[in-house]
């Protein structure tokens, strides 16, 4: 990046920081540039999974950067300058099938943004590896409200109230099965689990969410497939690394996002398995804030690790036989 590039790509930072509602730390896009009209690049950072989750990057925070790039686009594509809410409700979120299986280096995306009518909009967002391989695809939509709409909607949050609310509360994670899957009780959502997401009412960021609840869903997956298995059920439901070595990777999924989990409020997080499908185990899950859902997702996951030995008595397709009894495949955790 060269000395003239700079001062044009702070630029289109503080105009696209000004038009949205969202801010640093969450805010985490470097060297923002438009390229046309509702076209915008940017460089992501890269986040390597953490197990469970097996893959270059985690899919939670690509989601995030993506959805968040997705909306700079369509915030600058607009004539004022004014500040207006983005609330990502629906998602498509895809790996690409010859995506690597690790990355080096920055990763670049790129988001063309649309305009439906006024108040929603939608983008296409793309992940590409610094030599242009293609990782990860994002076509997602936006309810867009003004700051007056959306404090009519969304009271004002006591802080401190939450913070000694959260301090007061019980940190520890519950884990329980539940029929076909797991129920984690999150606790109370704390308030640094919403900074830099929507100025004066710390929400928790969709794509958090999400992520715990596919986390939820991998754990499902992974106790439905091996049900025997005591080294990757039970006590290895609670903890962050199965001791057997199991890891998910999302595959694709689709998240519909009802409303917002506020700091303070109670989540609960629910995932279920579904069935076996081509290339992986479709899973179910929703998230609830104070009992009421927030958001749900519908997402297809593959198994990485030892072989899965599980019961495929009545399973008559070869195909979803294979997906059921996933053999060891080379390099576990890419």
């Amino acid at each position: 990046m060269d000395e003239q590039q700079q001062p044009n790509e702070t630029a289109t930072e503080d105009r696209a920081l000004r038009r949205i509602s969202v801010a640093p730390p969450y805010f985490g896009l470097t060297e923002l540039a438009e390229i046309g009209h509702g076209v915008v690049n940017a460089t992501v950072p890269s986040h390597p999974t953490l197990a469970p989750e097996a893959g270059p990057v985690e899919g939670a925070q690509v989601a995030r950067h993506l959805a968040i790039l997705g909306s700079c686009a369509v915030a600058l594509s607009r004539d004022d300058d004014d500040r207006h809410h983005y609330l990502a409700t629906t998602a498509h979120y895809a790996r690409m099938a010859n995506a690597p299986a690790s990355v080096d280096g920055p990763l670049r995306a790129q988001a063309i943004g649309s305009w439906v009518d006024r108040r929603s909009a939608k983008a296409l967002v793309t992940l590409t590896t610094d030599d242009g391989r293609a990782l990860n695809l994002l076509d997602v939509e936006y309810t867009v409200l003004a700051p007056r709409m959306f404090r009519r909607f969304n009271p004002p949050v006591d802080l401190d109230e939450v913070r000694a609310a959260v301090a007061a509360a019980d940190t520890t994670e519950g884990v329980e099965r539940i029929a076909g899957g797991v129920r984690i009780d999150a606790g109370l959502i704390p308030v640094e689990m919403c900074a830099g997401h929507f100025p004066d009412y710390p929400a928790a960021p969709v794509a958090i969410v999400m992520g715990k609840l596919c986390r939820a869903a991998g754990m499902a997956m992974i106790g439905h497939l091996a049900p025997n298995n005591q080294a990757t059920i039970g006590d290895a439901l609670a903890a962050p690394v199965d001791p057997a070595g199991h890891r998910y990777r999302i595959e694709e999924g689709h998240v519909a996002a009802t409303g917002l989990a506020r700091a303070g409020q109670h989540l609960v997080l629910e995932a279920q398995y579904v069935k076996p499908i081509r290339g992986g185990h479709q899973m179910q899950g929703r998230a609830l804030a104070d009992g009421e859902v927030v958001g749900e997702v519908d997402v297809v996951l593959s198994v990485h690790g030892p072989a899965l030995r599980a019961d495929c008595s009545g399973v008559e397709d070869d195909i979803y036989r294979d997906a059921l009894v996933d053999a060891e495949l080379e390099g576990a955790t890419s």
